[in-house]
């Protein structure tokens, strides 16, 4: 017998067939964009919802992220009559006790709970500040603990009572808060926080903060707001698994305010050292020095440190720090970052950031929604079953090399268009003419590892018909290099740009074909140079089906050119940190085949941000949002080859005014300056290129036309 349903994971995933193990677990698919999980793991579905999903609006993360911590809606009550007085919300009544969950309260309130354990351990002078929605609110626990006092005082006659607690003193700056809220104070639970509590609240704080600053008004706090009743329960807990990753999904939206909720949260402490270590003296005579009986042994962190060391660790080095080996702080900028008043080499300010996580247009899976929800609606119309033959699917004919997938037919019948009376009363019940409509068996085949091959395959056909004169001889020269020197990385930017140019280029299609009398090929998913019982499926003859297969090859071929994304950029940021010693202008060319991927797919989405597509638009956030992303992407990279001085040294020739290598540059650096034929002129046009939504090509070179100018340009 299955788990119960999780009802949360119900409303956002379908739930398929059992897993044929003993893990009790059920294959999901994504309501949303259609992603599916074959084994279902709650943290994958978690992760999916709140961190990696671009179809889901913003406003239901928020409310997973409470639903998960057993938090009301904070909108959902408040909303129920916005023509109310204020004070009289929905039932019209106003109760002193009900908690207002705006989002600066729900922040003051985690900070009173923190503060209030944390009185007697760090003494009444410690004070807390947290930023949020444009407001600082200072918590001094201080005030709070005569407060509690007091309130205990006047409680003591009544043993059923639990214990009262006053709010803390929050001074907002600038002041917004008035005399009524030590008149509303919050009915705390039996037990107050032990230490133990204390420090997990203040990662519940971190947590609810983030996702305070999309649900408070800039305004911050108004006269007459109150603090609400909150259990022990809801901070007292540690961060799960599933709640880091909605923390984390929370942190793109404000940076500054999870930073800030953190420094609230946390408090000095000294560095963790093993007090059994024993200090050495010094010795007078070389040589004769006495070594200690036992080694030096770290001491054991407590559970606080070792939560506040993977927190650091999860933050990561900024880039500066990571390039020179040098020790990086928790702090924005670090301590060395901040501690270098003149820097000869380094001029660039502290970021701590990953070059994957600043491009996010292939993770964004554009195409595989618009594939999942145009096969649901066809599905819900047509019924399928499967075909007996295969479905095979080209670029170019004259290659010979054609992709095979299992695939799916239906049969439509259309209704009679000489009866207007017959229209809407079925198919079923008066059918007309039938035609087929075909479908990619995507469930059954694995069409993402059937076009990694696909692209090795047919890349010089890409190659070879390539109109630009600057990527032409860049991608031939590139492909030769990853062959000949075995670089893979190079190589798999190159892939990268042809699965890149299969999805942004208009003039270019697929050629697909149904094939009845073979079955699909089992070796690496292509076909054998045959046209045996080969029929063509035509955007003119048969447009809805031709439509459909396309959709789902863009589809397939956006997931690969995600993988090889990951993987070239994580790969090239590696590379250039490590100060590999040899290789380096093959390094250069895979930033400048990346960076024209960048450019393509940023014309891609940006030629959606039409007003005849908004309707077809699939994803939360707008098409603005993602090729804005090219920009910061682009000089972080920059910034990492010339710190590496890869970009190589070039001089005008006289005679024709093209660039050329300097003298005493790599051999093939030479040879491809001689074969791109590029002017300065012309790569000063090129960094101010005009988006044309007619031409793919359009925005080449906008990104790499600054690392080839001579430095005296």
């Amino acid at each position: 017998m299955g788990r119960k349903p999780n009802q949360l994971i119900l409303e956002f995933f379908n739930r398929g067939p059992k897993l044929e193990d003993s893990s009790n677990r059920y294959q999901h698919t994504c309501k949303a964009c259609g992603e599916r999980f074959p084994k279902g793991r709650i943290d994958s579905l978690t992760n999916h919802l709140v961190k990696k999903c671009q179809a889901i609006p913003l406003r239901d993360r928020q409310r997973v992220l409470l639903r998960l911590h057993e938090l009301p809606d904070l909108t959902e009550d408040a909303n129920k009559d916005p023509n109310a007085p204020a004070g009289r919300k929905g039932d019209g009544l106003q109760n002193p006790n009900r908690p207002n969950f705006d989002g600066l309260n729900v922040l003051a309130e985690a900070s009173r709970q923190v503060g209030a354990s944390d009185t007697t351990k760090r003494g009444p002078a410690y004070t807390q500040s947290v930023t949020a929605g444009g407001k600082t609110v200072i918590v001094d626990p201080a005030l709070e603990a005569e407060g509690f006092q007091g309130q205990n005082q006047e409680d003591k006659g009544d043993d059923n009572a639990g214990s009262q607690a006053s709010p803390p003193a929050i001074p907002a700056l600038p002041s917004h808060t008035s005399g009524d809220h030590a008149s509303m104070s919050p009915t705390l639970g039996d037990n107050s926080m032990t230490p133990e509590s204390a420090s997990n609240a203040r990662q519940s704080l971190s947590m609810i903060a983030a996702s305070a600053n999309e649900m408070v008004p800039q305004g911050g706090l108004m006269d007459g707001d109150h603090l609400g009743d909150m259990k022990m329960g809801q901070w007292n807990q540690q961060l799960s698994t599933q709640e880091q990753l909605l923390f984390d999904s929370l942190q793109e939206h404000d940076p500054t305010l999870t930073a800030a909720t953190q420094r609230a949260a946390s408090y000095p402490r000294p560095i963790a050292m093993n007090p059994n270590t024993q200090a050495k003296g010094f010795v007078n005579e070389f040589g004769n020095s006495t070594k200690p009986t036992k080694p030096k042994v770290r001491g054991r962190f407590t559970a606080e440190r070792r939560r506040e060391v993977q927190e650091v660790r999860k933050r990561g080095a900024c880039i500066r720090c990571r390039m020179l080996k040098k020790p990086c702080s928790g702090d924005t900028p670090c301590t060395t970052c901040a501690s270098v008043e003149s820097a000869r080499l380094w001029k660039h300010p502290c970021i701590r950031t990953r070059l994957s996580e600043e491009f996010e247009l292939y993770n964004a899976n554009l195409h595989a929604t618009l594939a999942y929800h145009d096969t649901n609606a066809i599905k819900n119309q047509v019924k399928f079953e499967m075909y007996v033959g295969r479905m095979e699917a080209t670029h170019f004919e004259e290659s010979r090399v054609f992709i095979t997938i299992n695939g799916l037919r239906g049969h439509r019948n259309s209704v009679s268009a000489l009866d207007p009376a017959l229209q809407g009363l079925g198919e079923d019940q008066f059918p007309g003419p039938s035609h087929e409509v075909y479908l990619l068996d995507s469930d059954s085949d694995d069409i993402p590892s059937k076009l990694e091959l696909y692209i090795k395959k047919t890349a010089p056909f890409f190659f070879e018909r390539e109109t630009s004169t600057f990527m032409k001889p860049t991608l031939l020269l590139s492909a030769e290099l990853g062959q000949s020197k075995k670089d893979t990385l190079l190589e798999r930017a190159v892939e990268l740009w042809v699965a890149t140019h299969i999805l942004v280029d208009t003039e270019l299609g697929w050629k697909v074909y149904q094939n009845p009398n073979l079955p699909p090929t089992t070796i690496h998913g292509l076909a054998q140079p045959t046209d045996e019982g080969r029929m063509p499926i035509e955007e003119v003859s048969e447009p809805e089906s031709y439509a459909l297969l396309c959709s789902q090859l863009r589809a397939a071929m956006e997931k690969r050119a995600m993988q090889l994304s990951k993987s070239v950029i994580n790969d090239l940021e590696r590379r250039l940190l490590q100060r590999q010693k040899t290789g380096w202008f093959e390094t250069f060319l895979v930033a400048i085949v990346l960076l024209n991927c960048v450019e393509r797919t940023c014309w891609l989405f940006r030629s959606w941000d039409n007003e005849s597509f908004t309707q077809r638009w699939p994803l939360d956030k707008r098409p603005p949002y993602y090729y804005a992303q090219s920009e910061q992407f682009a000089d972080i990279l920059h910034m990492l080859l010339r710190m590496r001085s890869l970009p190589p040294k070039t001089t005008v020739r006289p005679e024709n005014g093209f660039l050329k290598a300097a003298e005493g540059s790599d051999e093939n650096a030479v040879r491809w300056f001689d074969m791109i034929q590029i002017s300065p002129y012309h790569l000063e046009e090129r960094v101010n290129a005009l988006f044309d939504p007619s031409d793919s090509r359009s925005l080449d070179l906008h990104h790499s036309a600054r690392l080839l100018l001579p430095a005296n340009s």
